[in-house]
């Protein structure tokens, strides 16, 4: 995993994903009702029919947000306009193209509170997390029910001011890596060491990097890596 991360920039008109590159992109999701009216049009009628199922207005528009944004930054390097993608699920959810050659392109979407972070690449599994930084959550207790004993006693290592930026570092890790995988916490591995289960693979590269001020991200991918470039909508 390359140690350096590009700034967040603007990205060119023209893209092109190398193979063994990652493109990160992050965008915000509270924009006027205007810009969300339309992202609407974007979206198909199973994320119509998901966003009119959440009760609070301001996550409705944050998904419709998500989902637009998503579906405008893969146009970029597709032949597809962004009304007219195709997404297929795997039985926990994670999503994938499911139209012809464009399968190649591997992708994945997080997004918490105001921010959205998108990770893709070509020919790999891919995982991507974003959580923003709740100095209110007792995140003690969530930590004894997923982690591993050996986490939690490296996380008891840290002093309390800098154990719940610790706890997040490797939740987002862990995250990223259940989500490249297929799966999410509520699958039995997350309580496996992160560590060690992706030291036994050996293919996996899992990184921590800051996506805004108070928003941590990371990303988890099954394959060296050349270069990580970083572009905001």
């Amino acid at each position: 995993m390359p140690r350096f991360l590009s700034p967040w920039t603007s990205a060119p008109k023209d893209l092109c994903l190398e193979k063994g590159e990652v493109h990160l992109w992050r965008f915000p999701l509270d924009l006027p009702p205007q810009k969300i009216l339309f992202l609407k049009q974007f979206l198909a009628a199973d994320e119509l029919q998901r966003a009119r199922r959440l009760l609070d207005p301001l996550k409705a528009e944050r998904f419709i947000s998500a989902r637009g944004q998503l579906r405008q930054v893969l146009s970029r390097y597709l032949p597809v306009v962004p009304a007219d993608l195709r997404f297929s699920y795997g039985s926990n959810g994670k999503p994938s193209l499911e139209q012809g050659p464009i399968q190649t392109l591997s992708f994945n979407l997080s997004h918490s509170g105001s921010w959205a972070l998108l990770a893709l690449a070509t020919d790999c599994e891919i995982g991507v997390d974003l959580e923003e930084i709740d100095s209110s959550l007792t995140f003690e207790a969530i930590a004894r029910q997923f982690f591993s004993p050996a986490e939690n006693t490296w996380l008891s290592r840290f002093s309390p001011p800098r154990r719940r930026r610790a706890f997040y570092r490797l939740w987002t890790k862990k995250e990223a890596w259940l989500k490249a995988l297929g799966w999410g916490f509520a699958n039995p591995l997350s309580s496996l060491d992160l560590e060690e289960a992706t030291r036994g693979d050996g293919r996996w590269r899992v990184k921590n990097f800051a996506v805004s001020r108070n928003y941590l991200g990371a990303l988890a991918i099954d394959r060296e890596i050349s270069s990580i470039r970083c572009w905001q909508q």
